[in-house]
């Protein structure tokens, strides 16, 4: 009987990064959870750019729109524009899911709901099949006087 290929075949949930994860990936998440109060998520002013400076390349930044329950890409890392090939800022999720067959919407609708990282190990084609680890953390802008913004930082880094 042949096989059904899925989603799933390309994403792995992890409860825990693996022993043998990229130092970046830790230090991120590391980072993150510095960060992370008991009652409220990290904020802008945690995540800012000095701060991030160290997975600046490795980053992209989602703002999420409860009016559509999307997730729009903001700022988009170089190292993330090269492993794609092409820019995708002001893309939602959901149009990258269908373009690359992801399941990225609902990987940081988890991080939104439950305000906490949501970890994957991903396999990704190029010449060859590679793993990779992708973080996915919630983080809170806070606007004067309007009304907060629900982020979602997105990082990606290469497995040995």
């Amino acid at each position: 009987m042949a096989r059904m290929h899925t989603i799933l075949d390309k994403e792995f949930p992890l409860e825990a990064l693996p022993a043998d994860a990229p130092e970046s990936a830790c230090g991120l998440l590391g980072f993150w959870s510095d960060h992370a109060r008991a009652d409220a998520l990290p904020t802008r002013d945690d995540f800012n750019a000095q701060h991030l400076a160290p997975w600046i390349e490795d980053l992209s930044i989602y703002d999420y729109h409860p009016d559509i329950d999307d997730y729009q890409l903001m700022l988009e890392g170089e190292n993330l524009v090269a492993l794609t090939g092409e820019v995708w800022r002001g893309a939602f999720a959901r149009e990258l899911d269908s373009h690359f067959s992801t399941n990225l919407h609902a990987a940081m609708s988890v991080a939104r709901t439950t305000e906490h990282p949501k970890l994957d190990m991903l396999r990704i084609l190029d010449a060859d099949w590679h793993r990779w680890v992708r973080l996915v953390l919630p983080v809170l802008r806070k606007n004067k006087g309007e009304k907060d913004v629900f982020q979602v930082f997105l990082a990606v880094f290469q497995m040995p």
